[in-house]
Formats: C-alpha cells, sequence, structure tokens
C-alpha cells in the first residue's frame, strides 16, 4: 500500500515539474520573440562616452561651460518628437535641472557639438528652462572634492509638445502620457 502511494505521489510531483518546465520554456520563448522581432531599444549617449564616465572638463564651469553632444538610436518609429533632460541628483537641496531640449526631431539621432549655450535652439530642438532661472545649457559646478552624478534622460513621445513656460514642471506636464520610450548615460564630474 505505502509503495503504491509513494508511486502516485511520484507521478503527481514529475507530472508538475514537468508542466512547470514547460510552461517557463514558453514564457522564456515569448520573451525572447519580442525582442528579436520589435525595434531595438532606445539608447543615448554623451559625446559618444561610456554609460559611468567623467563628463569632460569643457563641459562644466572648470572649462568652457561648452554644451556636449548627444547621439540617440533605436528611435520607435511612432515617435513624433525627442526631449532630452539633464540633471543632477545628487544637488544638495533638490534635484537640480542643467538642460532640457524638446520637439528635437527623432530622425536627427543627435544634438550637434558646438551649440550655443543660451540659445533659442539645440540643433532641431528647443531649449527649455533650466533650474537656475535661464534657458539653454547650464555648465555643472559642483562643490570641489564632491563627484555628481549628471543623468542625462532621453525620452522618445509620440507628439511634440507646447510647454509654456519651458521649464521642468511644465514640460513633464506636457509629456505625460505621451512617453514611448526613455534610455539613460550618466556622466560624472567633481
Amino acid at each position: 500500500m505505502k509503495i503504491l502511494q509513494y508511486l502516485i505521489l511520484f507521478i503527481l510531483v514529475s507530472g508538475v515539474l514537468i508542466s512547470g518546465c514547460i510552461q517557463a520554456s514558453e514564457t522564456e520563448t515569448s520573451a525572447i520573440k519580442p525582442d528579436t522581432q520589435s525595434n531595438k531599444s532606445l539608447v543615448v549617449s554623451v559625446n559618444s562616452a561610456v554609460n559611468g564616465s567623467t563628463l569632460p572638463t569643457r563641459f562644466t564651469c572648470m572649462g568652457a561651460g561648452q554644451v556636449p553632444s548627444v547621439y540617440w538610436r533605436n528611435a520607435p518609429q511612432a515617435a513624433k518628437s525627442m526631449l532630452l533632460i539633464m540633471d543632477d541628483h545628487d544637488a544638495p537641496d533638490k534635484v537640480f535641472t542643467h538642460w532640457i531640449v524638446y520637439n528635437l526631431n527623432p530622425g536627427d539621432e543627435a544634438i550637434p557639438p558646438n551649440q550655443v549655450p543660451v540659445a533659442e535652439r539645440a540643433g532641431s530642438g528647443y531649449q527649455g528652462i533650466n533650474s537656475f532661472g535661464t534657458k539653454g545649457y547650464y555648465p555643472p559646478c559642483p562643490p570641489s572634492g564632491n563627484v555628481h552624478r549628471y543623468i542625462f534622460t532621453l525620452y522618445a513621445l509620440d507628439t511634440q509638445i507646447s510647454p509654456d513656460p519651458a521649464d521642468r514642471l511644465h514640460i513633464e506636464s506636457a509629456m505625460e502620457g505621451h512617453v514611448l520610450a526613455k534610455a539613460r548615460s550618466v556622466t560624472l564630474f567633481g
């Protein structure tokens, strides 16, 4: 009698294990198929630097305060505009927004080098208002000896936006519900 109980228990456990393996295999397969059949993930890079590398001094207050070039690839086909926000999450009081550029043409795949920091436009996009209250790029300037992370977040939107004014609050409100994809690149300085 005990042998029969063990045999039934063995058959039930084996059935559950086999069923779990089949389901796991189907889940893994279905998870892989969308990646290989759909667009690749949106990617952003700053001045062709590796994510996590040091932001060159020429883009900071210790250098010329030049505007860095930003590149992207694999924007979703449905994207009507790109939006870039550069901010410092290590600022003492709150997140400090250094740069906003909105309504970039997805097909441009870049904010080219040598942009004017306070110009109306950067590449094909419009420059928003930074946390310092000025339009355009505000170069990083952390206190001496403190390394800060400068995060460049690129959003692919299904529309163009018209924030008024073009500060962080109104930009985020205008893009709500319109984000198709986003990518980040982190640089360090300090």
